[in-house]
């Protein structure tokens, strides 16, 4: 007898989807594939040396300690030292407002858990990150898409959804944003706008995820101040993460918020893993502690700038100049726009593939349709040598369907 699950999953499990962008994965990381798809950092970059030294002296000064459990909240010395980072980011964070969690992406997933009802509106970029919109709708939440544009978020339509949600008898009460350096579109929402942001938040009594991973990654510029640097009631929920700064390995991400919602996450977050990678708390903490990961970011902000240059430069010179792209200040992603003229992003891409290039279709980054002429691309990964010979394939391919349109428009 076969069993039927679909009938044995609870309910909520209905509202667990796959992304129909990382159904491509399997095709754009293969290794002859030039791929613009996955935002992860630069693997050649891990300080392997570094982190052999730490952890060998970790394990040899307190074997014990370092490989135990740690509590639910996470290491103290390095609470301590996120609280005190967040204090000179201009947020009043002390330790009893962190928590330690498997990257943000737990972090995020346990924030939804707690404060998102079945059939709630959640507020969200439009487009917005695949994993806050997973985590969302996970919990049964329905995103609700705000537009963004090179300012970022757009206040004055976010104001009217929520009096058109009011009208309809709904009251958000969630809204997630990746406000520096935007995943997917590398945006950066502007100071003015986070000031009207937070006003609103005031006055509609909003929660705010704010999604940091990049902020540290600028290239040019200055970083606006955070939500929770500008919150003076405890209404935003902060979501940092070592992951792209330092390495991905460790699921080390960190939550700072009011302490009634840090001490509820502690309880929901016991029933998940009980307390997040003792080994890698600790060996955070001590490159942290002692200025190495500061030097590192350096290093990387120089990295990834040549990389980002390198992009920019190529799809100027080798795109067909009716294909517009976003140029990120920081962050891993450019956001490409295609003329309505152009076949869907998605049949793009397999065409693409055909070349052996990949990036990401725009759809997935919607949550109530669009994006079917836009793309993400990620600078993150690829060589410079790579990203020019990349983005030559791709300019060839658009030349050619730009030719193909322009001969079956004439024919009618």
């Amino acid at each position: 007898m076969s069993i039927g699950w679909q009938e044995l999953f609870a309910r909520r499990a209905r509202c667990i989807t796959g992304s129909q962008i990382r159904q491509y994965f399997s095709l754009t990381e293969k290794p002859e594939i030039i791929s613009f798809a996955g935002g992860f950092p630069e693997s050649r970059c891990f300080p392997g040396e570094e982190i052999s030294r730490v952890i060998t002296d970790l394990i040899t000064s307190d074997c014990r300690g370092t490989l135990q459990y740690t509590p639910t909240e996470g290491n103290w010395d390095l609470r301590t030292y996120l609280a005190g980072k967040m204090q000179r980011e201009g947020s009043p964070c002390g330790v009893e407002n962190i928590i330690i969690v498997d990257g943000s992406q737990q972090g995020l997933d346990l924030i939804c858990r707690l404060l998102i009802n079945p059939g709630e509106p959640v507020l969200v970029e439009e487009p917005a990150y695949i994993g806050g919109m997973g985590a969302i709708t996970s919990y049964g939440g329905i995103p609700v898409g705000i537009p963004m544009d090179s300012q970022g978020i757009m206040p004055d339509i976010m104001e009217k959804t929520l009096l058109k949600l009011r009208k309809q008898g709904q009251s958000p009460k969630v809204f997630y944003t990746v406000a520096n350096f935007h995943n997917p579109t590398g945006y950066t929402t502007s100071l003015e706008r986070r000031k009207i942001v937070m006003e609103l938040a005031r006055r509609y009594n909003l929660i705010i995820i704010e999604d940091n991973p990049y902020g540290e990654l600028c290239y040019e510029g200055e970083v606006p101040p955070s939500y929770i640097s500008l919150d003076r009631e405890g209404r935003v929920a902060y979501l940092g993460s070592y992951s792209k700064t330092f390495i991905p390995g460790i699921r080390i991400g960190w939550i700072a918020g009011a302490v009634p919602l840090i001490e509820k996450i502690c309880l929901a977050k016991q029933t998940a893993d009980l307390c997040s990678n003792s080994l890698g708390q600790r060996l955070a903490c001590h490159l942290s502690r002692e200025g190495y990961l500061d030097r590192h970011v350096k290093r990387l902000i120089g990295y990834y700038r040549r990389k980002r240059d390198a992009m920019l430069a190529a799809m100027e010179q080798y795109f067909p100049p009716e294909i517009k792209f976003s140029r990120p200040g920081g962050g891993f992603f450019t956001w490409v726009t295609f003329p309505r003229s152009y076949p869907p992003a998605r049949e793009l891409l397999m065409l693409a593939l055909e070349r052996k290039v990949a990036f990401v279709h725009g759809e997935g980054f919607f949550s109530n349709g669009g994006g079917t002429h836009c793309a993400r691309f990620s600078f993150s990964q690829a060589s410079l040598e790579d990203i020019d010979t990349g983005i030559r394939r791709l300019g060839e391919l658009f030349y050619e369907v730009r030719d193909q349109a322009g001969r079956q428009a004439a024919h009618g």
